[in-house]
């Protein structure tokens, strides 16, 4: 991704540890969205989202990456490994977090 085709769009703060912040960025040439700061904080991947789609449901995506950030955190004060999911339910709803080109894609499951 090239500094003149992205943006940050929104910033995700830990509530238990101010200093974990992950950027969600816009990556207009690809049409997606796409966080800085997971593989930093965690050694995980990154993760993206379909720009339409993030935008549709832009709060619903915003909840499921601080669930993820501080699920994340949690582990890590455990000294526990952390692993994605393949799919997971979070407040209801089914989402689907697949590796694809070295990142993870978030998606809703219909």
């Amino acid at each position: 991704m090239t500094q003149l085709s992205s943006a940050v769009f929104l910033q995700i703060q830990n509530s238990k540890k101010p200093e974990q912040i992950i950027s969600l960025v816009l990556d207009d040439l690809n049409d997606r969205f796409e966080t800085q700061g997971l593989n930093v904080h965690f050694g995980v991947e990154e993760i993206r989202i379909d720009k339409t789609e993030f935008l549709q449901q832009m709060d619903e995506f915003a909840q499921v990456l601080s669930f993820l950030l501080e699920t994340m955190s949690a582990a890590q004060d455990m000294n526990l490994p952390y692993g994605y999911q393949d799919r997971f339910d979070y407040g209801g709803r089914k989402y689907s977090l697949l590796k694809e080109d070295g990142n993870r894609v978030l998606r809703i499951m219909v």
